[in-house]
């Protein structure tokens, strides 16, 4: 199965996609969004292979690959292989025997045990809504599966396998469980089901692949260096229009204004990919500076850009302020507070980084039906970039 995905895709990337160039960032937004960047489609590979080849500009273009981890799985028992999908991705294989149970049944002994439980009702019936995130923050998944489970971690479980619903035994088996599980699982077909015995033991890895993410490079007058980011994937919760469309959007018009001056620095423009966060492109790109890090003066990640909603505003962990923030134009600006993110590596690095938004409202309706098209305006992204030109050319 996981030799024919990879198959298929190498023989997809043949027909690249052909890339417009659109005259506004609005119109830009509007292609971005068509495209199913989701790293689990497709069309994901060779549309990041083939982004920003269609621009008459000189600077490098450097197509950058890391490693991902999918929702497939490999379960090995004996001789034989099967497959399996995880609704949460994980990155540790775990091994034990197999036993199967009950939801909510009395626990017995289940200390190196791969625990076999059929789909809740509760999880069948809310696949539509899983994981959506309300107002208040709170995400949506199933309760009293994770508290079981989480029960089972504790009295030494080695992980767990997740059997078709009862009366729709075509379907793969799931659960939605938290990201914060402490014990991994995967879910499997009807067809693995039948080979499950108890007291077998049992193998489950997760599986890995490359995905590509795209750097520009233009050559400033010195060899100290600016990276400007924005993530560019998407994932099942849609198209991102806040935190991916509009910031890429805004990063491509950037790139091709630019392309006629010479900056002071020598500025990358990273488009980065991933599991809906970008955290793995982030990742990579990090080691990528590792050897170099001192050359670079900042990292400005694009975020809940090109609403104008105004006034723009920019996130640094902890609040911290770097020197690029104490010039004009950021010495404008309000700094707030930046939540857990991709970046904290970068932080932790002795790499400034910060966040630009123009949307405060707008960080609060991420991921939610409020994520749409309609929250991005000509006038947003055309701001941003100006106003982002404007810094790297005085």
């Amino acid at each position: 199965m996981f030799i024919l995905i990879s198959l298929l895709r190498s023989i997809a990337t043949v027909f690249l996609f052909f890339n417009p160039i659109h005259p506004t960032p609005l119109e830009t937004a509007e292609y971005i969004s068509s495209v199913d960047r989701n790293a689990d489609s497709w069309e994901s590979a060779d549309f990041f292979e083939s982004f920003g080849t269609e621009l008459p500009i000189d600077m490098d273009r450097n197509l950058l690959y890391t490693e991902r981890i999918t929702g497939w799985t490999e379960i090995e028992m004996g001789e034989k292989t099967y497959e399996g999908f995880s609704s949460m991705t994980f990155d540790q294989p775990f091994k034990g025997t197999i036993l199967h149970m009950t939801w909510g049944q009395d626990i017995p002994d289940v200390k190196e045990k791969v625990i076999v439980l059929p789909t809740t009702k509760f999880s069948y019936d809310n696949i539509e809504d899983a994981y959506t995130v309300d107002y208040a923050g709170e995400i949506l998944n199933d309760q009293e599966a994770n508290a079981y489970l989480s029960e089972l971690a504790s009295k030494g479980a080695a992980g767990y396998l997740i059997t078709p619903f009862e009366d729709d035994p075509y379907e793969t088996g799931f659960v939605f469980t938290s990201s914060y599980m402490p014990l991994n699982g995967t879910g499997v077909d009807l067809d693995t089901a039948e080979q499950l015995k108890d007291g077998e033991t049992i193998q489950v890895k997760p599986y890995n692949e490359e995905i590509p993410y795209v750097e520009f490079v233009q050559k400033g007058k010195t060899d100290q260096e600016i990276v400007l980011m924005s993530r560019l994937d998407s994932s099942w919760h849609g198209a991102h229009y806040l935190s991916s469309v509009g910031p890429s959007s805004v990063l491509y018009h950037l790139i091709q204004m630019m392309d006629n001056e010479t900056p002071y620095y020598t500025i990358r423009y990273v488009f980065l990919n991933g599991n809906g966060d970008s955290r793995e492109a982030s990742d990579d790109f990090l080691e990528r500076l590792a050897g170099q890090k001192e050359k670079v003066e900042t990292v400005v990640m694009l975020d809940i850009l090109g609403t104008g909603d105004g006034p723009l505003y920019v996130r640094t962990k902890g609040m911290k302020s770097y020197p690029v923030l104490e010039q004009a134009p950021f010495s404008d600006l309000e700094v707030r507070s930046l939540a857990s993110s991709p970046g904290d590596a970068y932080d932790e690095a002795g790499i400034p980084y910060l966040m630009l938004s123009d949307s405060l409202e707008g960080s609060w309706h991420v991921f939610t039906e409020k994520d749409t098209f309609e929250r991005l305006s000509e006038g947003g992204l055309t701001d941003a970039v100006d106003w982002l030109h404007d810094w790297l050319t005085h």
